[in-house]
């Protein structure tokens, strides 16, 4: 699908499905762009859009480069944050003397955000300025997916460190939560990689501004871009480690709950030893056992037995074992 903004005034009108490229056009959206699509941009505006395959590579020259006078960038950008399935995939920022094109195969809810936002009137911005105010927007967004991790992260911390009264009340799966902390994990993996390589298109992109006619508001609002960038990279790492703290505490807690299953078998066996050894000997089919005569032997032995197991189980309370 072939969006095309165009400048009135100060606001951008929205041309959606075009199919051609009107002369006041000052970004054109390729979302899924067809073979015939991709025509028609190369053709309008002297461009070789890149493919699919070209954009997900990973080479820093294969991702930032100029040909002709355009800036041909390309981001990983996350979306579906908000689903069990988060992506990130990349998304090609080309940047021409007078025009932003974008080519994506993926829905970011920050490029919505910021669709709907440029629509509104108070816009005045031209191409450079379209992609920084575009950056920005992807930038919040990846730090409103850490800021909502951050505080499922708390969550996570409460229910793995709660005491052993409560853990029994609420039930806690830790299975279940090791599932969560891997999701958690993945989702912060994905924002670093995305910041990873907005923060490299930013740096290039400072550079490439430096040498052409963009005005210095423009220059200042990408030197913010990059330094959010790695304030919020820094954070990522902090989430990274407490991810890492969190898996090795819960696989901890899953071995003490295990030791302690094994201690309270082991506890059980010992005191019901003694009993089966008093049992055991009782049990004998020997013909000369002064017991068998006995009137109290019955009782006797069972109280045998009674005393052989509260022993252990006391002398294991008093150590604290039990």
């Amino acid at each position: 699908m072939l969006d095309v903004y165009v400048k009135q005034g100060r606001r951008l009108d929205r041309i959606a499905g075009a199919t051609e490229i009107p002369a006041g056009a000052v970004w054109i959206d390729m979302l899924r762009p067809t073979p015939d699509e991709e025509t028609l941009v190369e053709q309008a505006l002297g461009i070789d859009v890149p493919t699919h395959a070209e954009m997900q590579e990973i080479e820093a020259s294969s991702r930032l480069y100029q040909d002709n006078g355009s800036l041909f960038m390309t981001a990983t950008v996350l979306s579906k944050t908000d689903t069990e399935e988060p992506a990130a995939r990349p998304i090609t920022f080309v940047l021409t003397p007078d025009r932003l094109i974008t080519v994506r195969h993926s829905e970011p809810r920050s490029f919505e955000l910021f669709c709907a936002r440029c629509q509104k009137p108070g816009v005045d911005e031209d191409a450079a300025g379209i992609l920084t105010g575009l950056l920005d927007a992807v930038i919040d967004r990846a730090a409103d997916t850490l800021e909502r991790l951050s505080v499922e992260m708390d969550a996570l911390s409460v229910k793995v460190f709660l005491p052993r009264a409560a853990r029994r009340q609420s039930e806690i799966e830790y299975q279940d939560v090791l599932r969560e902390i891997g999701r958690k994990g993945e989702l912060n993996a994905k924002i670093q990689e995305s910041l990873l390589s907005i923060g490299r298109l930013a740096t290039y992109l400072g550079q490439a501004t430096l040498a052409g006619k963009t005005g210095k508001d423009v220059r200042g609002r990408i030197k913010t871009l990059g330094r959010d960038v790695t304030s919020l990279t820094d954070h990522a790492h902090f989430l990274a480690d407490r991810v890492t703290f969190l898996l090795d505490a819960t696989l901890g807690m899953i071995s003490n709950e295990q030791n302690t299953i094994i201690k309270i078998v082991s506890i059980a066996t010992l005191v019901f030893l003694p009993p089966t050894v008093i049992a055991s000997i009782y049990g004998m089919n020997f013909h000369f056992m002064p017991e068998l005569d006995w009137p109290w032997g019955y009782p006797f032995a069972l109280s045998l037995m009674a005393t052989s197991a509260v022993l252990p189980y006391l002398v294991f309370r008093r150590i604290g074992w039990l």
